[in-house]
């Protein structure tokens, strides 16, 4: 028989669980803008909540150095890759799609080899027929340590100003459609 005490606990213990669903949620770490977009390929797609300084070190290309401040006034996307790396391989022409179809005044892929010299990257990128990415050597190694990367290829996306929006560990394909969906994103902030 259900009695008038039953109740009153049956309501306490509703009200306790309902109070704990709320406290549960309220706990939780807010969803961040660029969640949506990690899905598919890009399931791996993170925001730090202290990310590094955009590094100021000078790079290679065949024509002299540049910096990632040189790209200031873009949306960036930083790829550490070497073509040791069996992932950053078969990561690379998507990145050059990638280039291709939202490079521009507003945006740039920047991939940083980190090979043992320019001239190894140049040639993968003659093999692999890349043809809209520049060629980018960080002969220091230092890259790998001042952006903090878990290992190759990393991805890094930075707004207008350097500022770390988001990253990306290891392999995805950057001419999938939620990846050109998230650069349109970005592009539109």
């Amino acid at each position: 028989m259900f009695s008038l005490s039953n109740a009153i606990k049956l309501m306490i213990f509703g009200g306790l669980l309902a109070l704990g669903m709320v406290v549960v949620k309220a706990c939780q770490a807010p969803e961040g803008a660029l969640d949506r977009f990690a899905v598919g390929s890009l399931s791996k797609l993170t925001s730090l909540d202290a990310p590094p300084l955009q590094p100021t070190l000078s790079m290679t290309t065949p024509d002299g150095t540049v910096t990632l401040a040189d790209y200031r006034g873009k949306v960036i996307l930083v790829n550490a890759w070497a073509t040791w790396c069996a992932p950053c391989v078969v990561e690379m022409p998507s990145l050059d799609e990638l280039e291709r179809l939202r490079g521009g005044d507003d945006f740039a892929v920047v991939p940083v080899s980190l090979d043992r010299s320019l001239e190894e990257a140049a040639a993968f990128y003659d093999r692999t027929e890349l043809s809209n990415l520049p060629l980018i050597h960080d002969g220091t190694f230092a890259i790998n340590a001042n952006l903090e990367l878990p290992g190759l290829p990393t991805s890094i996306f930075y707004d207008r100003n350097g500022r770390e929006l988001a990253r990306l560990p290891g392999e995805a394909d950057w001419a999938s459609e939620e990846a050109l969906a998230l650069v349109d994103y970005l592009l539109s902030q």
